[in-house]
């Protein structure tokens, strides 16, 4: 077994190195929350549990009476039953209730917190896969891995190769109907039809919205981070912490001393003897805070990045989405190279069908598609694809005019020379202005 396809079978959600992966179907972006937010999260992960488990966490200020013994037993009563925070300009409190106001019960969980942190980020990379690779009636990842495998091959074989994927397209794109599948059809193509509004794979839209929810989701995510990492750390306005350790450089303060990690903390304990119960209340220093300020700090600007890069790509994948010159630029771009396109032509039979190859044959999910393969081989493999995928339209298209004539024909019986038709659109075409020279020198 391959490496690469052995460690994606052991690691699963983490996934391995990017650069060893045979296709993407995502975005540097997109890769920056669900894969190396996650890396570095696991990573801190492993440093946390290592100065935890393997090194000492806590380190309690015992009197001199106690025995070794009793000073282990007290740094990890300490460790699990949590310690709290009080000023040395404050006075501590006679009541024990009141002292615990301040309490300090973040630490113990944090390598707990890292691994749910990473699984929130990979989650939104899980739910495309599942829904992109299972539910879109085509299989992504094994169409663009055989596409990305043609690179290699003999230019026979590749254009055999591809013309297989092109054929595999227009099976999946003819499919494509607002009128078909789900539930109470006939209510749908109202609802559509007066709003003119349609999501699903039978309206040719399905992978393109899945891919604008999953980076949502991704956002969702990362400002989310924030206000939960507020909430587990107990900490007022964590949010901006990143503001306030700025704001503490510039004015040239000490920014590690913060209240939110602590390294001098207090703890209450009891110690029963044979005849009694005393209370001891002790200093204790918390070295993990060390590490936990620094990576918590760093966290904070990199989830703050994240953010706002994943904002910029919601906002740019909803500009390709709601603009159709974005969409019909990249098509034509391959259509000039065919030359299957040009600007200057005035013939408005090839004009309508550029349009229609775009807009009622491709649809966004078909560009999208073929956004992916341009993103994972050459500019050459892609313009072969869209080659085969126009001749396949033009050649159904001109089907359906010349039997659009034999029918008239056959039904009016030798048309008059001054005899028209009138299409939807209003063109007037007369039947004798449609040679089959003509016809036949587009196919």
């Amino acid at each position: 077994m391959p490496l690469v396809t052995l460690l994606d079978h052991i690691l699963g959600p983490v996934g391995v190195y990017e650069g060893l992966r045979t296709v993407h179907d995502d975005n540097y972006v997109d890769r920056l929350s669900h894969y190396y937010t996650v890396i570095f999260l696991l990573f801190m992960q492993i440093t946390v549990v290592t100065n935890e488990y393997v090194g000492d966490p806590i380190h309690c200020f015992c009197p001199t009476e106690f025995t070794y013994n009793e000073i282990d037993y007290t740094n990890y009563l300490c460790w699990v039953a949590n310690t709290y925070q009080i000023p040395f300009s404050k006075p501590i409190p006679a009541n024990y209730e009141v002292r615990r106001t301040d309490e300090i019960t973040y630490y113990q969980w944090v390598p707990l917190i890292l691994l749910l942190m990473a699984f929130l980020f990979k989650l939104p990379r899980n739910i495309w896969k599942y829904f992109a690779y299972t539910h879109s009636g085509i299989g992504l990842k094994r169409m663009l891995d055989l596409v990305k495998m043609t690179q290699g091959d003999t230019p026979e074989d590749r254009k055999k190769k591809l013309k297989t994927v092109a054929m595999f397209l227009d099976q999946w794109m003819t499919n494509i109907s607002p009128h078909r599948g789900g539930c109470f059809p006939n209510q749908r193509s109202k609802v559509i039809g007066y709003f003119g509004i349609g999501i699903g794979r039978h309206h040719g839209n399905y992978l393109v919205f899945l891919c604008l929810f999953t980076k949502c989701l991704f956002l969702l995510n990362a400002v989310g981070q924030l206000f939960f990492l507020n909430e587990f750390l107990g900490s007022d306005k964590f949010y901006i912490y990143g503001y306030e350790v700025i704001q503490s450089i510039l004015t040239e303060n000490d920014w590690s001393r913060t209240h939110r990690f602590p390294r001098v903390t207090l703890c209450d304990f009891d110690l029963r003897q044979m005849t009694n119960v005393q209370r001891w209340t002790l200093q204790c220093v918390l070295p993990v805070n060390l590490y936990n300020e620094k990576f918590f700090i760093f966290l904070w600007f990199w989830i703050t990045i994240v953010a706002v890069l994943t904002f910029f790509n919601v906002l740019y994948t909803v500009l390709l989405i709601v603009v159709p010159f974005n969409r019909k630029s990249f098509i034509k771009k391959y259509l000039k190279i065919i030359d299957a396109y040009d600007r200057e032509n005035k013939d408005l039979f090839t004009q309508k069908l550029t349009r229609d190859f775009v807009d009622k044959y491709l649809h966004q999910d078909g560009i999208f598609l073929l956004k992916l393969i341009t993103s994972n081989c050459n500019t050459v493999m892609v313009t072969d694809i869209v080659q085969e995928l126009f001749d396949v339209y033009k050649k159904r298209q001109l089907n359906l005019e010349t039997n659009g004539v034999a029918h008239f024909v056959h039904e009016q019986g030798e048309p008059n020379p001054r005899h028209h038709v009138t299409p939807r659109k209003g063109r007037t075409v007369h039947i004798r202005e449609m040679p089959k020279a003509y016809l036949e020198s587009l196919v």
